[in-house]
């Protein structure tokens, strides 16, 4: 007799983005012995993403997208649920999160977790009214309300309770690597004397790659020893690879697409730029902070992010970006970048630690809380 809790956590998609990472990282670090894993996507799944967490033991299952048929969606959330057994569900799709919800309390499943990790800002009335149907029925059938920071959890719950899941990892592995450093340069063709700017994040509008490049392109007139890499996939990849080749600055980006070792790139970059157009708590910025390696951020991000004294909030003005960048090339750099890991474990961004408090919410022992 199977005796585990059989957790399904629903997503929009598997496309490494920073959900999936939460996911991976915290599930991965969580009893085998307790727990059994399930996902339900909608959208095609990037292949590094299927095989990651096949080898890890989820049972993945993808169903019709909510926003192309959304009776369908709702359709076979219920019938996986009902027919695995399920006995947590774990939304992450904000404000969408209420379709799951509604699922899982018609079958009766005890522990419905809606996660927020976005903030989102919209002028439309309807859009915004919307919002405030969902949050209502949100908040009607999730017994437990999570958040990636304050940001996204005001934004889902306003004032109802909900408590802050970071978007902890694992920090031996992000540390900074000289070896790492010297292997992806090498692999690359970096020169030494080249000052390389960082990016990890799909291509999609709210990573804003479009003033990313407009910013470069401004530097590349400065100074030539420059180099951008661009790390995942999405929508736009093409549209910006385009872009890149009509600003003339194309010799000077690296495409890379989707890896398997993220956290030796952080070593390689000097930089590490995130200016979206809004985020929750991104786990790129975590990772990247980890590495010790200077960070921009868009004033759009949490700013509760901030755990280093090396990373600098904007607001999306080019040129700020353009003088910030220059600063930090003309400024002498290290490749010994030392960070104080019990800056991370103080606020509670080891995954080893953060995963046995997940475990206690999955089981029923933590409810929502101030």
């Amino acid at each position: 007799m199977n005796t585990k809790i059989r957790v399904c956590h629903v997503v929009s998609g598997l496309k490494s983005g920073g959900v999936e990472t939460m996911i991976y990282n915290y599930c991965t670090n969580m009893s085998k012995e307790k727990f059994e894993w399930y996902i339900i996507y909608q959208h095609e799944a990037s292949e590094k993403n299927l095989n990651e967490f096949k080898n890890a033991g989820f049972h993945l299952k993808r169903i019709h997208s909510k926003a192309k048929n959304p009776i369908k969606n709702y359709i076979d959330t219920y019938n996986f649920l009902k027919e695995n057994k399920i006995n947590v569900v774990h939304a992450h799709m904000t404000l969408m999160n209420f379709i799951p919800l509604i699922a899982a309390k018609k079958l009766n499943i005890k522990v419905r977790i809606s996660h927020s990790h976005n903030c989102f800002f919209d002028k439309n009335i309807l859009k915004k009214f919307f919002a405030y149907l969902c949050k209502k029925i949100i908040k009607n059938n999730a017994t437990i309300c999570l958040a990636c920071g304050e940001d996204a959890g005001k934004y889902l719950y306003e004032k109802d309770k909900y408590i802050v899941i970071n978007n902890a990892l694992d920090l031996n592995k992000f540390i900074f690597n000289k070896v790492s450093r010297i292997k992806i340069r090498n692999k690359y063709k970096i020169a030494d004397d080249m000052f390389v700017i960082g990016h990890v994040g799909r291509f999609v509008e709210q990573k804003n790659h479009n003033f990313l490049l407009n910013v470069f392109k401004k530097i590349v007139e400065k100074n030539n020893k420059v180099m951008l890499i661009l790390i995942g996939d999405g929508e736009l990849k093409k549209y910006i690879m385009k872009r890149a080749q009509e600003l003339e600055i194309n010799h000077n980006i690296i495409f890379v697409g989707i890896v398997e070792n993220v956290n030796e790139f952080y070593s390689a970059f000097d930089c590490f730029c995130l200016p979206s157009l809004w985020e929750g708590l991104p786990v790129v910025a975590m990772e990247a902070q980890c590495s010790g390696v200077n960070c921009i951020f868009s004033n759009n991000i949490d700013m509760n992010v901030k755990i280093n004294n090396n990373i600098s909030f904007l607001n999306l003005d080019e040129n700020k970006w353009k003088r910030k960048i220059i600063d930090l090339i003309n400024k002498k750099n290290s490749d010994n970048r030392i960070i104080n890991k019990s800056l991370f474990i103080d606020r509670h961004y080891s995954i080893i630690d953060e995963a046995k408090r997940l475990e206690k919410i999955y089981e029923g022992e933590i409810y929502n809380e101030t």
